[in-house]
């Protein structure tokens, strides 16, 4: 599982008092294409990112006037968008935590070797990219594509309402009317038999999309709350075969509700934040591990070597905890909390390009 990494030039800004490895980091980004500006104390740093703007800040934790930490609070302000990655030559967990907290994706222990750099930077970028694809909502306007390539395959069904039309190409067409004219036009109140034939539908289809027009009539026969739950239900019937129940001429506030109703086990703000701490990729190994495994001890984890030290492993579990898709359990072990399932399956199905279960579109 991997998302796409877009290569581009990065400007990073290196902050460090020592002259041979600063010169050493500036020499080496520049080698491997990077826009480099180096500041040789914390002063200096701030005074950078008060006046330009950068993708990436390496920071020496330990500089004269101010310290990497102070800088970063800084960057933080300044520039939220920037990725931090603080250098250390005190590889503790103390130190990792700390950055953690301050907002470093990731540090470096000095002495640092240069392929463990370019790794790091490589799950900068990485990162960056994931950001992009995780912060699109799963109910946004991605309709388009779907429908076309549903139609293509013969496993379109669209499920019309007195305004509604069908999408072109689609294979199937059911439609609600105030009288039924069996056996493809449904009374609103025959919710039951009109569920059993879309269901039939979904059976025979690979990876099936249901394009339902205009619920109109249906919300006023049943009500919004019924409307709500035949989406869920239809939605799953659909994911549950890699599928998506794609919504036309939704109004504003029931768009609001099926959005709200697909997330009210986790609140629209923790939700987001576990989708970008699953953005960096060490931590998006370690919930997939811990998720496939089961709880699992510290030790077990480690030997996994999905990173080069244990205060750097230290770093990255307690920002997932902090962020609360890792919890420990009994004996202490790591296992993955409920929010953090939900969280996980989102970044999953958007990394493997799957269709989220539910798109809301503009007929």
């Amino acid at each position: 599982m991997a998302f796409l990494l877009r290569r581009r030039r990065v400007k990073i800004l290196v902050a460090d008092d020592d002259a041979t490895l600063r010169s050493g980091l500036r020499e080496l980004l520049e080698e491997d294409g990077h826009q480099v500006v180096a500041a040789s104390d914390g002063g200096e740093a701030m005074r950078l990112i008060d006046h330009e703007t950068f993708d990436v800040a390496l920071l020496d934790l330990r500089m004269p006037k101010a310290s990497g930490l102070e800088v970063l609070h800084r960057l933080r302000a300044s520039q939220p968008a920037a990725v931090a990655v603080m250098i250390s030559g005190q590889g503790t967990v103390d130190v990792a935590v700390e950055a953690m907290k301050a907002g470093a994706v990731d540090f470096v222990q000095k002495p640092y070797e240069v392929e463990t750099l370019r790794r790091t930077l490589k799950a900068v970028e990485e990162e960056r990219a994931a950001r992009e694809t995780l912060s699109r909502s799963p109910f946004g306007s991605a309709a388009g594509p779907i429908l076309s390539e549903a139609a293509a395959r013969g496993a379109l069904l669209a499920v019309l309402g007195p305004a509604g039309a069908p999408p072109s190409g689609a294979v199937r067409v059911l439609r609600i009317d105030a009288e039924s004219r069996p056996p493809s036009v449904f009374a609103p109140r025959q919710l039951y038999q009109l569920n059993v034939a879309i269901e039939d539908h979904i059976r025979e289809a690979e990876r099936p999309v249901v394009y339902a027009a205009d619920l109109t009539l249906l919300e006023t026969t049943h009500g919004r709350a019924d409307v709500l739950a035949w989406v869920r239900h239809v939605s799953g019937k659909c994911a549950a075969k890699g599928g998506t129940l794609v919504l036309g001429r939704v109004d504003p506030s029931l768009a609001a509700e099926v959005s709200a109703n697909f997330t009210a086990d986790v609140p629209p703000g923790p939700l987001q934040g576990m989708l970008e701490s699953l953005a960096n990729p060490i931590r998006r190994a370690l919930v997939g591990y811990v998720f496939a495994s089961g709880p699992v001890a510290y030790s077990a984890i480690l030997k996994k070597s999905f990173v080069d030290s244990s205060s750097k492993l230290s770093f990255h579990l307690s920002k997932l905890q902090t962020d609360g898709l890792l919890a420990k359990v009994d004996a202490g072990l790591y296992a993955v909390t409920d929010a953090g399932q939900r969280a996980w399956r989102v970044v999953r199905a958007l990394s493997e390009h799957q269709a989220p279960a539910v798109v809301l579109s503009e007929p």
